[in-house]
């Protein structure tokens, strides 16, 4: 995970709580000068200002179209809006580790069975049904952890 630094511009960018709320705001979806605000209230010249100013400090970025111009997010102010979202994953994927581990050493036992005092080998159902479910928690973990990683990134 990339650290994020922050300077003069960036504070005072974050200093005003309509920049800020406008930051969250677009975290959901790219949206226009009017449509932002239409949604606080505000002049579009009072909204235009406050992206100016966070266009600057490179959290929002701009893709102009025939019709209009949509503002987005930068993947700076996604990591500034969501400092956290990286540790999600690798916890993920460090249980799906051991979640897997047992249910492939479930499964082995069972394969393997155990021998009884007159040679024969008994196999235990338990072991199967156990390692089955860890062997499907880990797919359930590592679809998450993907999904997680996809949004992310975004």
């Amino acid at each position: 995970m990339e650290d994020v630094t922050l300077d003069r511009d960036d504070i005072v960018a974050l200093a005003s709580d309509a920049r800020v709320a406008i930051l969250k705001t677009l975290d959901s979806r790219p949206m226009t000068v009017s449509e932002l605000a239409d949604g606080f209230g505000l002049a579009r010249s009072t909204v235009h200002q406050h992206l100016t100013v966070l266009t600057d400090a490179d959290l929002v970025t701009h893709e102009s179209t025939r019709k209009w111009r949509e503002y987005t997010l930068t993947k700076r102010a996604r990591r500034l809006l969501h400092p956290g979202k990286d540790h999600r994953i690798i916890f993920l994927l460090s249980t799906s580790l051991a979640a897997m581990t047992v249910g492939v050493l479930c499964v082995t036992s069972y394969l393997r069975g155990f021998a009884v005092q007159g040679g024969s080998i008994v196999r235990e159902p338990l072991l199967l049904y156990a390692g089955e479910a860890l062997l499907g928690v880990t797919l359930v973990l590592w679809c998450l952890a993907l999904w997680r990683g996809s949004s992310v990134g975004e």
